[in-house]
């Protein structure tokens, strides 16, 4: 397994806006995440993510003025307006390239509501200003811990493989624009910009910036 951060290294105090499903009230996602715990803590290596910051990120898009936020928010309200919502399933969990991470299920959805949201924020912001688009499907999953290290992780794997909790499910109902900070080899959190429903049609993007606060702790 390689080192996370040393090829994620934000400059200090910059700010990102992301699109992110978030799992403040699902409680069997954080079950699942917690049923990985013990595991994890196992080794010094990795850098759990803490059950108050799981997400799932739909898209990064750069630092947005307040303006640009708003704007962004209200096409992606547009462009989920019939966007239904649906339900997802996680699991299992595998140590990947660079940590630990579960996979997202249907991930035709998921890939059809990253592509919705990555034409909306485009048209507000330029596709200039966007990371690259991936070649092929978007590939939906949920970081459990990043690597700080370059390690041998064999044990792990096997452990994990071993480790099968139940697969926690959902509905996705609606996705949020936040406002990204990393806390360097550590975690990243985030201020919630706007929270967007999918499939309301006439209903707007409800704005609440600072409805969550940055850096809370368990």
């Amino acid at each position: 397994m390689r080192d996370f951060w040393a090829t994620h290294h934000w400059p200090a105090g910059e700010r990102r806006a992301h699109w992110h499903l978030l799992f403040d009230d699902q409680p069997a996602m954080h079950s699942y995440a917690r049923a990985h715990a013990e595991l994890l803590s196992r080794h010094p290596e990795l850098s759990p993510v803490p059950v108050e910051w799981l997400h799932s990120t739909l898209l990064s898009i750069g630092s947005l003025t307040p303006a640009q936020a708003a704007a962004v928010a209200a096409a992606g309200q547009s462009a989920l307006r019939g966007f239904d919502p649906f339900d997802i399933e996680i699991g299992p969990t595998q140590a990947i390239h660079n940590g630990v991470t579960l996979a997202i299920y249907p991930e035709d959805r998921i890939s059809a509501l990253f592509w919705g949201l990555r034409r909306a924020t485009e048209g507000v912001v330029g596709p200039e200003a966007m990371p690259a688009a991936p070649d092929d499907s978007f590939w939906p999953h949920m970081s459990l811990a990043y690597s700080g290290a370059q390690w041998d992780h064999d044990e792990l794997s096997r452990a994990l493989t071993k480790l099968r909790p139940p697969r926690a499910r959902m509905t996705v109902k609606r996705v949020f624009l936040v406002d990204q900070q990393q806390t360097w080899r550590d975690r990243y959190t985030w201020t919630v910009l706007a929270e967007v429903p999918l499939g309301q049609g006439h209903q707007g993007a409800e704005q609440h910036v600072g409805a969550r606060a940055e850096g809370s702790q368990p």
